[in-house]
């Protein structure tokens, strides 16, 4: 069991993925585990072929190539195959929510601009018609997530 000792390559790279590991749990993102993977392949390669510092680094920065490159095969294909419902499609652009519905201008139209209130919210929005205060319209698309375009 002289392997186990703080002053072995191989415990030292098996503490290397464990503490990589663990920071996968407090760090955002999913990243280190592969790193993590990277340092417990070390301390097998280092266990059947003792090698040098330097050396160790190298196969490392190779190790921790090979199992990023794994990650993000097995994101990429994660991702692909999750298809979003549609009737959450729209669930972080609040603004596209409202394309196809007649609102109710809140002021004339100044400079193609006004507002429209939509519920309790006041929305910019923007416009080739000279409509007035109190017209409807209806919201044909949305511009940076900000403006209503309306028709």
């Amino acid at each position: 069991m002289d392997w186990f000792t703080f002053d072995s390559d191989i415990t030292n790279w098996v503490v290397v993925g464990l503490v990589l590991s663990l920071l996968e749990l407090v760090v955002p993102g999913v990243y280190l585990i592969w790193f993590g993977f990277a340092a417990f392949a070390m301390s097998i390669l280092v266990y059947f072929m003792p090698l040098i510092l330097s050396t160790q680094l190298i196969w490392f920065a190779i190790f921790s190539a090979v199992f990023a490159l794994i990650g993000l095969y097995i994101y990429s294909y994660i991702f692909k195959r999750t298809k979003t419902p549609k009737e959450y499609s729209l669930l972080n652009n609040s603004a596209a929510q409202y394309v196809g519905q007649t609102v109710t201008l809140a002021e004339d139209v100044v400079d193609n601009r006004t507002k429209v209130q939509i519920g309790d919210t006041f929305w910019l929005a923007t416009t080739d018609k000279p409509l007035k205060k109190g017209d409807v319209a209806k919201v044909t698309g949305v511009k940076d997530n900000l403006i209503l375009v309306l028709e």
